[in-house]
């Protein structure tokens, strides 16, 4: 079976609202189509910012700019997080640059290269299989909500959603608990 496309994505979503089925996106356009086509692209977004083997690369390495030391990310960048020397430092994005929370500043120390695990948005088409069905799902699950409000519907979109969620690795970097949580819970734990 051939991968699924982004119009099978629209057309699933159409599907869950009992929508006839459609030959051609509509991006940007008005109907009911191009609106289903949107909640594909939010889910897109929305599952890649979990960071999943397909969209992850670990310890990539930023140069601090010359003069200002701020390291700025491409727009495709998500979510980032430290590594390698730097997985003790709490850096985070703000906009499209990384902002060194402990010290509340977005200069970085010196000018060595800061190393981040960086989650980028990739095109549908770009997504591993398993990871477009699910996109897929659970685009189809928002828009059938947000459209026709079928408890029903619902109920069967989320077991749907489920299953596939359940067989879907993700990148173990954004889908482990945050570090705040790690520490308190290991804090309890030696009492």
């Amino acid at each position: 079976m051939p991968s699924m496309t982004k119009l099978d994505a629209v057309n699933s979503c159409l599907a869950a609202i009992n929508e006839y089925r459609v030959t051609a996106l509509d991006t940007n356009g008005t109907s009911i189509a191009a609106e289903a086509e949107r909640y594909v692209d939010d889910s897109t977004r929305y599952l890649c910012a979990q960071g999943f083997p397909c969209n992850t690369i670990r310890s990539k390495a930023y140069t601090p700019a010359a003069g200002t030391l701020e390291v700025s990310l491409g727009s495709d960048v998500l979510r980032i997080r430290g590594s390698g020397p730097d997985q003790h430092r709490n850096l985070v994005m703000r906009g499209t640059k990384v902002y060194d929370a402990d010290k509340g500043q977005y200069a970085m120390q010196d000018a060595n290269p800061v190393y981040l695990d960086v989650a980028e948005l990739l095109a549908f088409a770009d997504l591993d299989p398993m990871l477009r069905e699910q996109v897929a799902q659970h685009a189809s699950q928002r828009f059938a909500r947000r459209t026709t409000g079928s408890q029903m519907s619902d109920a069967y979109l989320s077991q749907e959603l489920g299953l596939t969620d359940s067989i879907q690795p993700r990148e173990g970097t954004f889908s482990s608990r945050p570090i705040f949580v790690q520490a308190q819970t290991q804090t309890q734990q030696q009492q």
